[in-house]
């Protein structure tokens, strides 16, 4: 049986995005098949595969899968460009504020544009602003929970090495559990934006972009920089820029939710 999807970027992190209101794919979305899906070079190619579902008490469901199979509670930009699906599919309507829930908790969603999203995430947690951890050389890091966990390390010079040297290590380090945390290297400029790199774990490299990523540099950084307010623009490593802001409804995101194709595996 083939799968019909659509292929979306979310500021440079790409999805395979599929509707399975009906249940109907249930079956074939096991870990081998998404893996191999996501598979750059052989197959589609994507750092991670997003269910649409049906929920009894919101207008939809989203279930994300890193492009190891695994599944994580949450993604930012993939929760933006299903905000963007559901649009496409006539579930909820641009323009107009809604609900939708993942394994992080419930959200709220608004497509702003064709290409253009926002949504609220779960109320982040910050675990520590500034801790030394030994990785070869002790390194500052803070942690933070943004529905994913969060390693945050704020450098002068983000293109010095030291990203390809330590990410991986800090991924895996024992500080942050058995399953590890992503691992965002943040340079904050002059006039108080930000630029970022992220090590995401599941894909286990560097990814152009990461939502939840840049919702907690932007929380950390705006707890220890006096230099950065809210809404912060945050430039991921596609070139693309995203925001990040806090309002009376909470943390959001906004950035690039855009369709690139429509598609259909081979059976």
């Amino acid at each position: 049986m083939s799968i019909k999807f659509l292929k979306m970027s979310g500021a440079g992190n790409d999805f395979i995005m599929v509707d399975n209101r009906d249940g109907g794919y249930s079956s074939l979305l096991d870990s081998e098949r998404i893996t191999e899906l996501c598979r750059r070079g052989l197959s589609v190619g994507a750092d991670g595969l997003i269910e649409l579902r049906k929920d009894v008490s919101h207008p939809f469901a989203m279930k994300y899968y890193n492009s190891d199979g695994g599944p994580a509670g949450m993604c930012g930009n993939g929760a933006r460009c299903i905000c963007r699906f559901a649009v496409e599919l006539g579930i909820v309507e641009q323009g107009v504020e809604f609900s939708f829930r993942s394994d992080a908790g419930s959200h709220r969603g608004l497509v702003t544009g064709n290409s253009e999203a926002r949504i609220w995430i779960t109320e982040p947690v910050i675990h520590f602003l500034k801790k030394q951890i030994r990785t070869g050389h002790g390194i500052q890091v803070g942690f933070a929970d943004t529905g994913v966990p969060h390693a945050v390390v704020f450098s002068s010079n983000i293109e010095d090495g030291s990203f390809e040297k330590y990410a991986s290590s800090i991924r895996s380090h024992p500080e942050f559990g058995t399953d590890g945390v992503n691992v965002n290297w943040v340079k904050v400029r002059e006039n108080g934006t930000m630029v970022m790199r992220t090590f995401e774990r599941g894909v286990e490299a560097e990814t152009l972009a990461c939502g939840t990523g840049a919702v907690a540099s932007a929380l950390i950084a705006s707890e220890r920089f006096d230099s950065v307010s809210l809404p912060v623009r945050i430039t991921v490593r596609s070139g693309l820029d995203l925001s990040v802001g806090k309002d009376s409804s909470g943390w959001w995101l906004q950035g690039e939710a855009r369709i690139i194709y429509r598609a259909e595996t081979v059976s």
